[in-house]
């Protein structure tokens, strides 16, 4: 009887050494993949902080852009308003 609790006891303490053994794998394994994710995200930043720069940028472009637009607008109705004057004087 002693002899068979001393067997299953061993035969527990191998099962347990085992799982120790799977679970230290699973560890290291995460921490790769923690490692790796990690690696990801700091490069997903920079591609952000890159792209708030293109937009940034865009957006002056495409502000400049409206400025000169209205400006060359103005100067189109200030052209049609003379214009008409002129014919109204001839008339």
């Amino acid at each position: 009887m002693v002899e068979e609790s001393m067997e299953l006891f061993q035969k527990r303490v191998h099962q347990v050494t085992g799982l120790i053994e799977r679970l230290k794998e699973e560890n290291a394994n995460l921490k790769g993949q923690i490692i790796k994710l990690e690696d990801e995200n700091q490069s997903l930043k920079e591609q952000i902080n890159n792209m708030r720069v293109d937009r940034d940028e865009i957006k002056k472009k495409i502000d400049d852009a409206i400025l000169t637009f209205d400006a060359l607008n103005i100067e189109d109705l200030e052209e049609e308003l003379a214009d008409e004057e002129a014919i109204e004087d001839k008339e």
